[in-house]
């Protein structure tokens, strides 16, 4: 398996939506507590510039200042590999809801 957590790539314009916003969205859809997950299930939000890291940052403070421990780290964003693809869509596939539930429609 390797060294990976699995994630979902997020392409958006700035010129439309912040990324304070989808900061926002993330936490409205996650459970940041909770028992610690298996390192390839972590919790991360991943930044590409200082202004992103730092928006990350303010967030994960006010979010632990409201549940406590927060086991969602963050991360600079690396190189993106999509799963194979018997493993995308995985709870649509299957006809579930899944844990997070971010849609297009909560986005766009």
């Amino acid at each position: 398996m390797g060294d990976h957590a699995e994630s979902v790539e997020v392409v958006y314009d700035p010129a439309v939506l912040d990324y304070e916003d989808l900061i926002v969205e993330f936490w409205a859809m996650h459970r940041p507590t909770g028992s610690r997950p298996p390192a390839r299930y972590a919790s991360i939000i991943f930044y590409s510039t200082d202004r992103e890291r730092i928006a990350a940052e303010s967030s994960l403070r006010v979010v632990r200042k409201h549940h406590g421990d927060v086991h969602t780290r963050l991360e600079p964003r690396g190189m993106f590999y999509p799963a194979a693809r018997y493993h995308q869509h995985y709870y649509a596939k299957r006809g579930l809801a899944g844990l997070c539930a971010i849609t297009k429609a909560r986005v766009s």
